[in-house]
């Protein structure tokens, strides 16, 4: 993702428009557009009041922090109020992800297994079922 993306990204979630934070900056809207379409590069000055004002993390801005790469805006906003939560937050977080991902992944096993027994019923379907009997009684 490039540094145009993360800042259109950061820009819509917090509902601005374009010219918003290119006031909010001290740019042209022309100016920013070009930020966001990659076509010009803010100085280091508006990079931290972009950061300021959008209220992300200048890792995740710039495109430098490699443990954000693969997470969604979305995902990104959960963990930034995850990590402002207290001891207890933060344990009825865990809590509930705990207890999804238990689940998801029971459900998944369960639909895991309805399948093999539907693929056995399928292959035994048209089997004498008491040949094997007949063969060990011979």
């Amino acid at each position: 993702m490039t540094f145009g993306e993360r800042l259109q990204i950061a820009r819509k979630d917090k509902g601005y428009t374009q010219e918003q934070v290119a006031e909010f900056i001290g740019v042209a809207k022309s100016t920013y557009t070009g930020y966001e379409k990659n076509n010009r590069e803010p100085d280091v000055f508006k990079i931290k009041r972009l950061v300021e004002v959008l209220g992300v993390n200048s890792s995740w801005l710039l495109g430098i922090d490699a443990n954000d790469e693969g997470l969604t805006s979305e995902e990104f906003r959960i963990i930034k109020k995850y990590r402002q939560l207290d001891p207890r937050g933060r344990a009825a977080v865990m809590d509930t992800v705990e207890r999804e991902f238990l689940y998801s992944t029971s459900a998944s096993r369960a639909a895991d297994a309805k399948k093999l027994a539907d693929d056995v019923l399928e292959c035994m379907s048209g089997a004498d079922l008491n040949e094997p009997v007949r063969k060990a009684n011979e």
